[in-house]
């Protein structure tokens, strides 16, 4: 009989199996799909710096030491608010003058470098993508963007570029268009990849696109598929990224998979409100390596009234437990379990293993794990729902590799990670005052706090008076608990209190901030300025600039939008008012009702037919403060005229091989003298044929690489602010007999062919001496390497390179030549 329910106990037992031989996805990182400086903006818009700047920084702390985040979402600066570009007519050639580097404010920025910071003494790389802002919106649906691909290549590299030099901020990716749909197709997507990968070589930026950061993974998918055989696309694409919004899989599988054929990693990049279920899946079904958690300032830490503290989101501790503990550069390894209600992970990382399991069941289960190194680990466990985290102490596993523990049921999160002696201090979960402020006479406050321990240690609190307005005398009534009603605070100002939790060993410590306000606090103006109708997009600025928008006809209406909003998140319904303050001689516009949207106040303006400047003002009440203000102006230009090209003459339009380049000059120009812009795109050309051009933002551009016999097409575009015009111009290139096809280096050197599937041949007329060949991938890293060449020709084989653009470097007595090579599948 005892040995029957042996059997039962054995056969009804939980196993959990870790095989640390069986490797995924490594982990690149965690971030913020919303952008890391969406959770600054409010303190730093609406409070004194003095609490804005300490109360930012305990809030990136949290994020990265607790939450784990090691990346993040920024919006891209210097493109022009007013709509115009960068440059003066030559996309390769920017004007650092034109360059809005305020769209992203000093202490902005500061906050940006801060976390990147922390980032680094946490011993992780941080991970930044970039995305278009509202900056970008001003111009990304004009035909000399959405056209041009250097052009948007230069919004790109250029803000890219400044960040770098100006703040030591790397952006490791970039986004060409977030939620690609509508006019962004898939061509233009990979001819602006295109233009944009050699520009940020050239500009010595790691950075690299994120493709195709579409809305859902089944959008990404399809966007992938258009330009799947496109070899040199993928060469500067460095990471497959899709929004997990609408129809997902069997989509993920597809993306993760097709990136394994091209050595390319797969990201989650943004999903509104996820939970750890939706971790789990993208990390197992897209099998994932970077992923963020979308609007993340709400999503994670959402602001408490007052702005002065936060409180981690129902969703925040859950996935704390695999974020928290993660580090990138651990792999996903494999794990098996006999009950088909739990949800594991594990990942190894500098040999040790961290397991999470989730308990979809209602009940409690009993899990006997094997497979673990051998050491010290603790345990800690995060309910649906929590607003905290409990550790449930050390446990030592020995060299038979197993562990019993229970976990919780109705989808608790239990980690089982590996433990660092000596003591870890205690982790404070929550601190905070409630309420975050007051207005006098009100002189009292609660603060409160939680609090965990690794160890189980019993844990002390203390509350203690950091700095104080003069003549107040704030008391803590309980000092020694964790929360404690405070008196005393009677005169208007910042108060600080700090909180120390020990656990008999360590002490972790916090400030706690609280603003009393004299009379009720003022609401604050965000951004101001226009919503118009595509081509125009959204004109915004900062309300103490005016926002200059331009428009002609037949656009002749515009939506006024001025941002608002205070600390204590009221609704300003009835409270602001947009009104007319001038327009043209003649004009007779109408100005809707102003009304609040969005933490917005709006009108709708119609029948802007009269050409010259109109001119608007916002105005919100604000009892006992001055009337908030704010000017924008909508200037109507008279309708313009297309450019025009006169002509293209190629020279020669014929060519022989070995002959490869020919000349194109265009003669342009513009009805209304307005400024111009040209880029030079391939129609078409023979299979095996990869034409480039020296100058393709300029009127006059030698083409090369015409290396196949046949017909190719060229298109000259021209841009003004508005209009595309476009013309084709054909050259005819004939068979040199005995070759596939030739390009050719410095010093007389063919290639022959070029591009190439296995092997390529390099010719000189005269004999290679003592020569050396080098090959180069498009991050500058050595490839391949051959030595003490001589002879007439050098063969070079492909071997296991993949296919895509390498740099080739040929030394001969100190003089180095330099090519291009092509390898296709």
């Amino acid at each position: 009989m005892l040995l029957s329910m042996a059997g039962i106990l054995v056969n009804a037992q939980v196993v959990i199996s870790i095989d640390t031989s069986l490797h995924f996805q490594t982990i690149e990182g965690w971030g913020h799909g919303g952008g890391v400086l969406g959770g600054a903006a409010g303190p730093y818009f609406m409070l004194d710096s003095a609490v804005a700047n300490p109360v930012n920084y305990q809030m990136l702390d949290y994020l990265v030491d607790d939450l784990g985040l090691t990346g993040s979402r920024t919006w891209e600066v210097g493109p022009r608010v007013d709509g115009s570009g960068m440059d003066n007519g030559d996309c390769d050639s920017i004007d650092w003058s034109k360059f809005e580097a305020g769209s992203l404010p000093v202490q902005m920025a500061g906050y940006l470098v801060y976390f990147k910071n922390r980032i680094l003494a946490k011993g992780c790389q941080p991970n930044f993508y970039s995305s278009p802002g509202y900056p970008t919106h001003a111009t990304d649906q004009k035909p000399w963007v959405m056209y041009h691909p250097g052009e948007r290549a230069q919004q790109i590299w250029a803000s890219a570029l400044y960040l770098k030099n100006t703040y030591g901020i790397i952006i490791n990716h970039d986004v060409i268009y977030n939620e690609p749909s509508g006019p962004v197709t898939s061509t233009v997507l990979a001819d602006d990849i295109k233009a944009l990968g050699p520009r940020l070589i050239e500009k010595g930026l790691i950075t690299s696109s994120q493709y195709s950061e579409s809305i859902s993974p089944q959008s990404a998918w399809n966007l992938i598929t258009q330009v799947q055989n496109d070899s040199l696309f993928w060469t500067y694409v460095g990471r497959l990224s899709y929004h997990n919004y609408g129809t997902a899989d069997p989509y993920r599988s597809y993306i993760y998979s097709f990136g394994l054929t091209k050595g390319i990693t797969t990201a989650q990049t943004e999903m509104d409100s996820p939970t750890f279920d939706d971790l789990y899946s993208d990390l197992t079904i897209a099998n994932v390596s970077y992923w963020e958690v979308g609007y993340s300032s709400g999503n994670t830490l959402a602001q408490d009234t007052g702005l002065t503290s936060f409180t981690p989101s129902n969703t925040f501790f859950r996935l704390r437990q695999l974020m928290h503990y993660v580090k990138p550069g651990a792999s996903r390894i494999g794990t098996s379990t006999n009950d088909a209600l739990l949800h594991v992970l594990s990942f190894l990382h500098q040999g040790k293993v961290t397991t999470i399991i989730e308990n979809t069941s209602g009940s409690t289960k009993t899990i006997h794990l094997t497979g673990l190194p051998p050491g010290n680990y603790g345990r800690s466990q995060a309910v649906s729902g929590a607003t905290s985290f409990q550790e449930s102490g050390i446990s030592t596993v020995g060299a038979g590799g197993t562990i019993d523990f229970s976990v919780n049921g109705n989808n608790a999160v239990t980690t089982l990670y590996p433990y660092t002696s000596p003591n870890q201090p205690p982790t404070i979960m929550t601190w905070k005052s409630i309420p975050g402020y007051s207005v006098m006479p009100v002189s009292s406050a609660t603060l409160t706090a939680t609090a965990c321990d690794p160890e189980l240690n019993p844990l002390t609190y203390l509350w203690t008076v950091t700095s104080h307005p003069a003549g107040a005398n704030p008391v803590p009534g309980s000092p020694n608990t964790a929360t404690t009603l405070v008196s005393g605070m009677t005169a208007a100002g910042i108060y600080v209190f700090n909180l120390a939790v020990n656990d008999g060993t360590n002490t972790t410590s916090r400030k706690v901030y609280r603003v009393v306000y004299a009379s009720n606090p003022p609401p604050v103006l965000g951004q101001t300025g226009f919503r118009i109708a595509a081509p125009y997009g959204l004109v915004f600025g900062d309300p103490s600039d005016t926002t200059h928008a331009n428009i002609e006809p037949p656009v002749s209406s515009v939506i006024l939008q001025a941002g608002i909003s205070n600390i204590a998140n009221d609704n300003f319904s009835g409270q602001g008012l947009w009104s007319l303050v001038q327009q043209p001689a003649g004009a007779n516009i109408t100005l809707s009702a102003t009304t609040y949207i969005y933490v917005s106040l709006r009108a709708t303006v119609t029948g802007m037919t009269v050409p010259g400047d109109y001119i608007f003002r916002i105005n919100v009440s604000n009892p006992g403060h001055a009337d908030l203000t704010a000017l924008v102006i909508c200037t109507v230009h008279p309708e313009s005229s297309a450019p025009v090209i006169a002509s293209i003459t190629p020279s020669p339009a014929n060519l022989t091989l070995p002959e490869s380049t020919t000349l194109l000059t265009a003669v342009t120009y513009d009805p209304e003298n307005d400024l111009l812009r040209h880029w030079w795109a391939v129609v078409s050309a023979p299979g095996g044929a990869y034409p480039s051009f020296d100058h393709p933002c300029k009127p006059v551009t030698a083409v090369s690489g015409l290396t196949v016999p046949g017909t190719y097409v060229f298109q000259l575009r021209a841009f003004d602010d508005l209009h595309k015009t476009t013309q084709n111009v054909m050259i005819n290139v004939s068979t040199l007999t005995g070759t596939d096809a030739i390009s050719n280096i410095d010093g007389g050197v063919a290639i022959y062919p070029n591009p190439f599937s296995h092997e390529t041949t390099l010719k000189t007329k005269d004999h290679f001496k003592n020569a050396s060949l080098t090959v180069y991938n498009i991050y500058g890293q050595r490839e391949k390497q051959i030595k003490n060449i001589s002879g007439q020709t050098i063969t070079l084989q492909r071997d296991n390179l993949p296919a895509g653009l390498y740099l080739i470097q040929l030394t001969e007595d100190n003089a180095v030549t330099t090519g291009k090579i092509l390898i296709v599948d």
